[in-house]
């Protein structure tokens, strides 16, 4: 700044010095002789000043040279980087007309990695328009666009693309106002949003099963109660539980019990329609999330599983027959409960139908069972003993001798005989 202040004030200074002395020489102020005698003096002055103005002028030159310089540096340096960035870069200049209104936007610098992204050479993408020559991709951006140049705003967020139009399939899309232009940089997030989808949709699975886990089963069903009150339909939630399990698990190892765990939940998916959500919400415990369903076709739905199991045991595909209990609640479009309040009342029906089910079996267990009639077994035959008249006649008449107060048997005491032997006549 000091050198080009020197460099002007000795320019316009012996620029002055000499039009002061031209004037005074044409208007006859200054004596000819006198002039004459100075001119060495002044001769010197001005090649001192112009000595001073070229060596100042040599040396802004110089300067200017390599700003210049650097400045080429700098450019070839943002190329090479611009060049070799995996992200597709694009710098844009706004289109106006003859009021000043932007009407479109004008590629006039990619890299590579940009032309790619389009399916072209980076000379095929320099002179692109993007309403005119982009017009499935640059109708969506435009008004952004316009707004971000007007605003001097920035737009910075993640976007899925048309495949036919880009070559990706999630971008980071940043647009940085620049003049009167714009700075477009596209990040290929493809693979992290695959990857994101993966782990969420792992987060929302049961690893057994493949079914929802409780987390999934909880949002998405909250979505589908949503749709269904706004349509006013109604919804039924189902409860099941399979009876037995830790007796099945402790008899048969654990192995068994997770392969019924999994014939169970392709029972339920092969049972209720596409639309409806099931899952599986811990241990032994599914729900089903029915739409467009009401108290009829919940027993629809469990007369079909109820079919369902009874061909499951037929198959003897697992070493036991499996059971299973199901409690269901039926939301009406004005029913505001939330999906935990839901499937607590679809459980207290669910424990409400076993206790039930327990008493039955004990009651049955303590009725009264009648015995079988018993046929007496037959006496055998004492053998009588065989009196001869003579011996009960002498009897008979000792029997009357005696006195009438003392009881006499009339007959003798039977003597001891062998079975099968009578006495002789």
């Amino acid at each position: 700044m000091f050198d080009r202040l020197a460099l002007r004030t000795a320019f316009w200074g012996t620029l002055a010095i000499l039009s002061a002395l031209t004037i005074m020489m044409t208007t006859g102020t200054v004596a000819l002789p006198s002039f004459v005698a100075a001119a060495p003096f002044l001769s010197a002055v001005s090649l001192l000043v112009a000595i001073t103005g070229w060596r100042l002028l040599h040396r802004e030159l110089l300067r200017r040279m390599q700003e210049d310089s650097a400045v080429q540096a700098r450019i070839r340096r943002l190329n090479d980087a611009m060049q070799s960035s995996m992200d597709g870069m694009y710098l844009l200049r706004s289109i106006r007309d003859n009021n000043g209104e932007i009407t479109d936007f004008e590629v006039t610098e990619t890299n590579t990695r940009g032309a790619t992204l389009l399916y072209r050479q980076p000379r095929q993408v320099t002179g692109l328009r993007i309403r005119r020559d982009l017009p499935g991709f640059g109708e969506q951006l435009f008004d952004r666009y316009v707004e971000a140049v007007t605003f001097q705003t920035s737009v910075h967020e993640e976007a899925r693309t048309n495949r036919r139009l880009l070559n990706a399939s999630w971008v980071m899309h940043q647009a940085t106002p620049i003049n009167d232009g714009l700075a477009i940089t596209l990040h290929d997030i493809s693979n992290c949003k695959r990857e994101e989808l993966r782990l969420r949709k792992a987060s929302f699975t049961d690893d057994l099963t493949r079914l929802h886990n409780r987390r999934g089963f909880m949002s998405l069903a909250e979505q589908q109660l949503r749709l269904a009150r706004r349509h006013g339909k109604d919804a039924v939630v189902m409860y099941v539980d399979m009876n037995g399990f830790k007796d099945l698990n402790d008899t048969f190892g654990h192995a068994v019990g997770d392969k019924a765990l999994v014939e169970v939940a392709k029972l339920l998916r092969s049972t209720v329609r596409d639309c409806d959500v099931v899952a599986r919400l811990g241990g032994d415990e599914f729900t089903v999330l029915a739409l467009d369903a009401d108290g009829l076709g919940a027993r629809v739905i469990q007369k079909r599983i109820e079919e369902q199991l009874s061909r499951l045991n037929d198959s003897r595909v697992l070493p036991t027959s499996l059971g299973l209990t199901i409690g269901h609640t039926r939301v009406r479009p004005s029913d505001p409960a939330g999906i935990a309040e839901l499937l607590s009342r679809a459980d207290q029906l669910l424990y409400a139908r076993k206790r039930r089910r327990a008493l039955t079996a004990t009651v049955q267990n303590e009725k009264p069972v009648r015995a079988p009639r018993r046929t007496p077994r037959a006496v055998p035959a004492v053998p009588t003993l065989a009196i001869p008249p003579e011996v009960a006649a002498v009897a008979m008449a000792t029997a009357r001798k005696l006195p009438a107060n003392r009881p006499v048997n009339p007959l003798p005491p039977a003597l001891p005989m062998e079975r099968g032997v009578t006495s002789p006549v």
